[in-house]
C-alpha cells in the first residue's frame, strides 16, 4: 500500500479509481489503459464516469476521495522468506495473482474484522463490516454500479449465483481480471469468517459431558445442563488446518495397515492450455483471469482420471488410493496422488518399472505426438549453471531436484529413494527454453498418461521409498502458509529508531482457484475405501451432548443414550456368534454402523468401509490398554470379556493386556530368569543372563545382584563366568553396570579371548580320518592347499552352524551391514580378532557365492594392513573360498539382474588374482548319479525347457495339480511330513525335511497352516513394537504390527513343543547359537524359550532363548526407526529357497505357486536333497499358467498394448 495522503504528486490508489473528478480523472484512468489511443477505450471511461456522476449510485454523492483523508497510515507488508521454514507451506509465490494473508492468531479467536471504512464529505467514518449487503458495492462499483446488494448474512440460499456465464447475459464480474480475483478472494474470506463466527457464538450453547458423569450429576442432586460437562468447542479450524489434516493421515496410515504400502505416486499439474479453458475465455483474458474455470475444469480432468484409472484399470487393478489437491502459491491447482495396487498387480522389480514408467526422450519419428508432449510438459528447468535464476537453483548451490539425473543404462532401485530410471545416452536433444536438453532433463512420465491429458504427469514408483510417512505427510501437509509483518513506513520507536525487529505472524495464504474450488465444494482430498472411525472408550465413559437448557434427567433417560458404537459391537458378538471371528477395527468391511438407530447391520452390496480405532497415546493409561485389547481380541461381548484371560478375570485392562502377552511386563526380563531358575543349572542361568543384558536392554543390570546377594567368593567367581560368555559374544564386561572383577580370583592369563577359544576348540579323529576318504577331485585340491581347516566361514549363517569352530563372516571379521566399494572391517591393528587373524594359517570362507564383493574386499583391506603387506592378496595369507555360482548369487534388494551379478565375488578386482580349484562331483546325491546329472543341466541351464523356456520337471517329482491350490499345497504338506502327528516328538524326523519356497509371504502361510496341524499346546507370543522418535503418535501400534521386515520374527509368533524353528540372530556363535541354526522347541515359558539345538557340532545342546530388542539390518526400509521385542526366531517346517543355501535336506517340497524369480533358486531348491525320491515339487503346470500366471502376464502385456494404441491413435 502507497502512500494515501494528500500530496502534490499523488494519484489515487484502489476505490478513488472510481470516485474521482471528471477530466482529470479521465486522463488518468486512459493512462492504465492497455490501448491508450482507442477511442472506444476513452469512450467506455467517460461513460463509467458520467454513470456515478449521474447519481446511479447511491454512494456517491457522500464519499470523500482518499487523497482528502488525514492521518491515513501508511503501511505496507512484509513477508518472511526465511529457509528454515517449511518450504512446502511457506514458499514464496511463483507468479503473480491476488491473494488473502489470513492471520489466525489466538487473540480473539474467529473475530475476523474483515470490513471497509467509509469517511463521509461531512469526515465523518462509518465502518462497514463484511456481512452487510452494501459491504459489496462500496468494494466493487464495477460489479454494482447501481449500488446493488452484495451478499448479506439474510441473503436466501438458491442454486444459481452471479460467477455464472449465460448466452447473451452480459456479466462484469466474469471480465473483472484481477478484481474479479480479489473479489472471490474477499467472498471466500466473508464464508470462512460467517462459519466461524456461527461456532464462536454457538459454543456455549451446546454442552457435553461423559454418560457417566451425567449419571453421577443426576444422582446427587443436579437438574439444569447449564451445571455439568463443559462447552463444546465447535473447531474453529479450517478444512486443511491441522487436525484435519492429521485425521486424514491417520486415515491413509489405516490404509496402508489394511492393504501394505502404497504403489505408484504421481502427482498431475493442471494445463493453463487446455482447450477447455481457451475455447471459454473472453478476448483479452488468460487462464489465471478465471480462476471458476480453472477450478471447474481441473475438477473435471480429475474425475476422468479418476475414471481411467479405477474403472478402466489403465495402471492394473488399484485396490485403494488417495489424491490430495493443492496450489501452494502457484496460481493453478496440481492433484497428488497415492495408489495400492492389488497383490499381482504390484511393481516391485526395475522391468516392472520400466513398463509402466519412462525417463527419457521418445522416438520423434516414431511417436511425434507423444514426443511433442513430453517435451513440452516433461522437461525439468533448465536450471544450474545453465539458468541460476531457476526457481529449484535459486539461492542454493544445486537443484532441490537433482537435475540434471546422470546417465544411465538400466533402471535400478536407488537407495532411499525413488528408482534410478533408465536415462540412456542416445543422443537424442531437444531446444527447450534456449538450451539444448537430453535425457538427463526428462521427469519421469507414463506415455500413456500424458498423451492423454495433455499436461504434466510426474509418476513415481514409490514401493521401495521410505514411502509411509514421508509420502503421505508430503500429501497431507496443510494449506498454504506466509509469515509476515505489517510495518507502519517511517514509524520510529521511543528513543526516535526505526523499527529493525519486525514481528512477524503466521498466516494463511488463500489465491484465488483454491477459494473457488472451496466456494464450488470440490473434494480438497479422497481416500478410498472410506473410513469408519470407531469409538474407543471406557465403561460408560462415551461423551454425549445436550443443549445448555436441557434438564439432566431428560438427557439420560433418551432413547439409546446408554448405547454406542462400542458396546453394539459387543451387543451384536452376542447375539451372533457368526461375528465373533472378526476384529473390531475389521468390522466396517462386513458391517455398516447405523448412526440413527445405533446399531450395527450387516451390509448388502459390495460397498464397504475400513475401521480406524480412535488413537491413544500410553500416557493414557487404561484407555491405551484397552485399545490395545480391541485391536486383539475376537468376538468380545463385554468389557469383562476383555479383562478376561484364560478364565482368570483381572482388575485392569493393563493386566490384561499384559497377562496376553500384548504389552510388555516391567519385570519380564526377573521373570524370565525366575522362570528358568525352577528347573536350570546355574551355568546355564549364567548363560542366559548374559544373553539378555547383551540384547534385551535391561534399565538396571546391577539390580539383580542387589535381589539375589551372594557370597563374595561365589559372586566373582560368577562375574567371571558371565565375562567369558559375554566374550563369546564378542562384549567386554566393562561395558555393562556390573561390579568388578576381583584380581585375586581372576587368573584369566591375558590371551586375546579369539585365539582363546580358537585354540580350544577339541580336534575330533573322526575329522582326521576323512583325509583318506577323499575322492581324487578332493585329494587333489587338498593336498594343493596343504593345511587343515581351523576356521570357516559362511555368510549365510547355515554352513557356520554345522562345522567345528565355525563363526559367519560378519561375526568373526567384524564387516559392516552398510557396504560400499571402500568400506573395511570394523576391528583395530590391536584387537583380538586382528591378533587371531595374523596368527592363522589359514581361513576357509565357505557359501562365498552367496557373498557381497564388497565383503571379500573389506577383508582384503583389513588383511593388508595388518599384515604390514600392501602388495600381497590378503596380506599373504591363504584364503580358500568354496561356493557354487550356480546356486543364489548375492542378495540386491530390488536389484536388477546387472546389479545382483555385479555384486558377485566373481566380479570384484580380486577374482582374477585367485586360483580356481573345481570339484564337480555332488557329494549329496552321490548315491543316485542320475539325480545328480539332471540337477548339474538345471544349474548350467541346458535342461530341456517349453516354448516359453520353463524348465520341465519330471512327472515323478512333481505333486499332481488338481486345480485346488488348498487340497494340491495339503498333499504336498502330506508327501513331506507323513504320518505328523505320531512323529512330533521325534526331533530326526522334524529336522530332516523342510518345504522351501521363494517368498517370504509364502512361507509365512505355509508355516502358519503347519503350525495348526500340529498336535499340541499353542503358545502365542506377540511383539511389542516401537516406531522411535515419534512423539506424535503418527504410526499407530497395529500399523507397526503389521510390519516384518526381513530377518525379523513376526509380529505374533505361534509355538507348540517339538515345533521346528530357525534363529534369526547371531546371539551365541561360540556355543552354537548362529543367524541359521535349527533347533526344535522343547519348553514355552512367558519370558523365555527352551530350545534344543539339533544340527551341527552343537547339536543336542539344550539353550533358553529370551525376547530380545530387533532393529532391520536394512535401515532405510523405512523412514523411523523401527525397533521390535520379540523372541529371535521363525518356524521352519517351511524356508526360503535362499535360507536353506548350505544345508543338506534329505527330504524336500518345494512350493512354486509361481515362477522363479532369481537366478539359481529351482538349482538349490532341488539340490538339497539327497536323492530323486526324495523330493517333491507343487508347480503350476503350463496348462494351469494360462488360467492363474500367465493369465496376470497376458492382462499385463494387454493393458501396455492398450496404452500403447491410445498413444498411436492420439498421435
Amino acid at each position: 500500500m502507497g502512500t494515501s495522503h494528500s500530496q502534490k504528486k499523488y494519484e489515487p490508489t484502489h476505490l478513488e479509481l472510481y470516485f474521482y473528478d471528471d477530466d482529470p480523472g479521465l486522463d488518468y484512468r486512459l493512462s492504465k489503459c492497455r490501448e491508450k489511443t482507442e477511442q472506444k477505450d476513452r469512450d467506455v471511461i467517460r461513460t463509467l464516469v458520467g454513470i456515478y456522476n449521474s447519481g446511479i449510485n447511491p454512494y456517491s454523492d457522500h464519499l470523500r476521495p482518499m487523497g482528502e483523508v488525514e492521518d491515513f497510515s501508511d503501511v505496507h507488508i512484509e513477508f518472511n522468506l526465511d529457509q528454515r521454514l517449511d518450504q512446502r507451506v511457506y514458499n514464496k509465490p511463483l507468479t503473480s495473482e491476488v491473494a488473502a494473508v489470513w492471520i489466525e492468531g489466538s487473540e480473539h479467536r474467529g473475530q475476523f474484522d474483515n470490513s471497509v471504512v467509509l469517511h463521509g464529505k461531512d469526515r465523518s467514518w462509518k465502518g462497514i463490516w463484511s456481512y452487510h449487503g452494501c459491504y459489496d458495492p462500496l468494494s466493487y462499483p464495477l460489479f454494482f454500479p447501481r449500488g446493488e446488494f452484495g451478499w448479506h448474512n439474510c441473503i436466501p440460499k438458491v442454486g444459481v449465483n452471479e460467477e455464472q456465464m449465460r448466452p447473451g447475459i452480459f456479466n462484469p464480474i466474469l471480465y473483472g481480471k484481477r478484481l474479479f480475483q480479489q473479489f472471490a478472494v474477499d467472498t471466500y474470506v466473508k464464508i470462512e469468517s460467517s462459519r466461524l463466527d456461527y461456532y464462536r457464538n454457538n459454543q456455549d450453547t451446546v454442552r457435553a459431558d461423559l454418560y457417566q458423569g451425567l449419571v453421577d450429576s443426576y444422582r446427587t442432586g443436579v437438574e439444569d445442563a447449564t451445571e455439568v460437562g463443559k462447552r463444546t468447542v465447535l473447531s474453529p479450524t479450517f478444512i486443511g488446518g491441522p487436525r484435519d489434516i492429521r485425521h486424514r493421515y491417520m486415515d491413509a496410515v489405516a490404509l496402508v495397515r489394511k492393504y501394505g504400502k502404497p504403489d505408484i505416486f504421481f502427482t498431475m499439474t493442471y494445463n493453463p492450455n487446455w482447450d477447455e479453458i481457451k475455447n471459454e475465455l473472453y478476448p483479452g483474458q488468460e487462464a489465471q483471469d478465471r480462476p471458476d474455470l480453472v477450478a471447474r475444469v481441473f475438477r473435471a480432468k480429475l474425475e476422468e482420471l479418476r475414471m481411467r484409472l479405477f474403472h478402466n484399470d489403465i495402471l492394473g487393478k488399484v485396490r485403494a488410493y488417495g489424491y490430495v489437491v493443492e496450489f501452494q502459491k502457484r496460481g493453478l491447482p496440481h492433484a497428488h496422488w497415492l495408489l495400492i495396487m492389488q497383490r499381482k498387480y504390484k511393481i516391485t522389480c526395475p522391468e516392472q518399472y520400466d513398463m509402466l514408467i519412462c525417463a527419457e526422450l521418445p522416438n520423434k519419428k516414431k511417436f511425434p505426438e507423444l514426443y511433442r508432449m513430453v517435451t513440452k510438459h516433461m522437461m525439468h528447468g533448465p536450471c544450474g549453471v545453465l539458468n541460476p535464476e531457476c526457481p529449484c537453483t535459486k539461492d542454493r548451490p544445486s537443484c532441490k531436484d537433482r537435475y540434471p539425473r546422470p546417465f544411465c543404462d538400466s533402471t535400478s532401485q536407488g537407495k532411499n529413494s525413488y528408482p534410478l530410471y533408465r536415462r540412456r545416452d542416445d543422443g537424442r536433444k531437444e531446444m527447450i527454453r534456449g538450451h539444448m536438453l537430453d535425457n538427463r532433463w526428462v521427469v519421469p512420465y507414463n506415455p500413456y498418461l500424458v498423451c492423454t491429458f495433455n499436461c504434466h504427469i510426474n509418476v513415481e514408483a514409490c514401493s521401495n521409498i521410505t514411502s509411509v510417512k514421508y509420502l503421505f505427510k508430503y500429501i497431507y501437509k496443510g494449506h498454504d502458509r506466509t509469515s509476515v509483518a505489517v510495518r507502519e513506513n517511517g514509524k520510529k520507536d521511543a528513543n526516535g529508531n526505526f523499527d529493525e525487529i519486525t514481528n512477524y505472524r503466521e498466516a494463511r495464504w488463500v489465491g484465488p482457484p483454491e477459494v473457488m474450488w472451496r466456494i464450488y465444494d470440490f473434494d480438497l482430498h479422497q481416500c478410498h475405501p472410506p473410513m469408519q472411525p470407531l469409538q474407543c472408550n471406557l465403561p460408560n465413559q462415551h461423551m454425549v451432548s445436550f443443549h445448555k437448557r436441557d434438564k439432566v434427567e431428560r438427557v439420560i433417560k433418551r432413547p439409546h443414550i446408554e448405547e454406542s458404537m462400542l458396546t453394539e459391537w459387543f451387543n451384536f458378538n452376542y447375539h451372533n456368534p457368526e461375528a465373533r471371528g472378526i476384529l473390531y477395527h475389521d468390522f466396517p468391511q462386513y458391517y455398516r454402523w447405523n448412526v440413527t438407530n445405533k446399531v450395527w447391520q450387516p451390509r448388502k452390496n459390495s460397498v464397504y468401509q475400513v475401521g480406524r480405532l480412535v488413537s491413544a497415546n500410553p500416557a493414557e493409561g487404561e484407555h491405551y490398554f484397552f485399545r490395545v485389547l480391541l485391536n486383539h481380541v475376537l468376538g468380545a461381548t463385554s468389557w469383562r470379556y476383555l479383562r478376561t484371560v484364560n478364565g482368570v478375570h483381572y482388575p485392569s485392562f493393563r493386566e490384561a493386556a499384559m497377562r496376553r502377552g500384548l504389552i510388555e511386563e516391567d519385570k519380564s526380563l526377573d521373570e524370565c530368569l525366575t522362570e528358568n531358575s525352577l528347573f536350570q543349572m546355574p551355568s546355564s542361568l549364567r548363560g542366559l543372563f548374559a544373553t539378555i543384558i547383551v540384547f534385551c536392554e535391561p534399565k538396571d543390570v546391577a539390580d539383580y545382584k542387589h535381589n539375589n546377594p551372594n557370597p563374595s567368593a561365589v559372586q566373582q567367581l560368577v562375574l567371571i563366568d558371565i565375562r567369558n560368555m559375554l566374550q563369546s559374544m564378542g562384549k567386554d564386561i566393562r561395558s555393562f553396570p556390573l561390579p568388578q572383577i576381583d584380581d585375586a580370583f581372576d587368573d584369566a592369563s591375558g590371551v586375546p579371548r579369539e585365539i582363546f577359544e580358537e585354540s580350544s576348540i577339541e580336534l575330533n579323529l573322526d575329522d582326521v580320518r576323512l583325509a583318506d576318504m577323499l575322492n581324487k577331485e578332493q585329494k587333489a585340491a587338498y593336498d594343493d592347499i596343504m593345511s587343515t581347516v581351523d576356521t570357516e566361514q559362511a555368510t549365510s549363517g547355515v554352513a557356520a552352524s554345522i562345522m567345528p569352530g565355525e563363526r559367519t563372516a560378519y561375526s568373526c571379521f567384524k564387516i559392516p551391514l552398510t557396504l560400499d566399494d571402500s568400506c573395511c572391517c570394523s576391528f583395530t591393528k590391536q584387537s583380538g580378532t586382528a591378533k587371531l587373524l595374523q596368527s592363522a594359517s589359514l581361513i576357509i570362507w565357505d557359501e562365498a557365492s552367496m557373498t557381497k564383493r564388497q565383503v571379500v574386499e573389506a577383508l582384503d583391506n583389513n588383511m593388508r594392513d595388518i599384515m604390514g603387506r600392501q602388495d600381497l592378496l590378503f596380506g599373504g595369507k591363504t584364503v580358500v573360498f568354496g561356493g557354487d555360482f550356480k546356486q543364489v548369487l548375492p542378495v540386491v534388494r530390488k536389484g536388477s539382474r546387472a546389479q545382483i551379478v555385479g555384486a558377485s565375488l566373481r566380479r570384484s578386482h580380486l577374482w582374477e588374482h585367485m586360483r580356481h580349484l573345481k570339484l564337480v562331483h555332488n557329494m549329496r546325491a552321490q548315491h543316485d548319479r542320475e539325480f545328480a546329472n539332471y540337477l548339474l543341466r538345471i544349474g548350467d541351464g541346458t535342461k530341456q525347457v517349453n516354448k516359453d523356456g520353463d524348465v520341465c520337471l519330471p512327472d515323478e517329482i512333481c505333486v499332481p495339480y488338481s486345480g485346488d491350490s488348498e487340497k494340491d499345497l495339503d498333499t504336498l504338506i502330506d508327501s513331506i511330513f507323513p504320518n505328523l502327528n505320531a512323529n512330533m516328538t521325534n526331533k530326526d524326523y522334524i529336522t530332516s525335511r523342510a518345504i522351501l519356497s521363494t517368498r517370504n509371504d509364502w512361507v509365512d502361510d505355509i508355516n502358519l497352516k503347519m503350525i495348526n496341524k500340529f498336535q499340541g499346546g499353542e503358545m502365542v507370543y506377540h511383539s511389542f513394537d516401537e516406531a522411535v522418535d515419534d512423539p506424535h503418535n503418527y504410526y499407530p501400534e497395529e500399523f507397526l504390527n503389521t510390519l516384518t521386515p526381513n530377518g525379523l520374527p513376526p509380529y505374533v509368533l505361534k509355538l507348540k513343543i517339538g515345533c521346528p524353528v530357525i534363529l534369526l540372530r547371531n546371539i551365541d556363535p561360540a556355543n552354537g547359537l548362529c543367524n541359521g541354526t535349527r533347533l526344535v522347541v522343547r519348553g514355552c515359558q512367558r519370558n523365555s524359550i527352551d530350545a534344543e539345538i539339533v544340527l551341527g557340532q552343537h547339536a543336542g545342546k539344550r539353550v533358553f532363548i529370551p525376547r530380545i530388542t530387533l532393529c532391520p539390518s536394512d535401515d532405510e526400509m523405512f523412514p523411523f526407526q523401527f525397533k521390535r521385542k520379540q523372541f529371535p526366531i521363525r518356524l521352519s517346517f517351511v524356508m526360503t529357497v535362499n535360507k536353506s543355501q548350505g544345508q543338506t535336506i534329505p527330504n524336500v517340497g518345494v512350493y512354486l505357486p509361481a515362477p522363479i524369480f532369481s537366478h539359481g533358486q529351482l538349482y538349490v531348491a532341488m539340490s538339497r536333497a539327497t536323492a530323486r525320491t526324495n523330493i517333491k515339487i507343487l508347480a503350476l503346470p503350463p496348462n494351469a499358467e494360462a488360467e492363474e500366471e500367465d493369465a496376470r502376464r497376458q492382462e499385463k502385456k494387454m493393458q501396455k498394448r492398450k496404452q500403447r494404441a491410445r498413444v498411436e491413435e492420439m498421435m
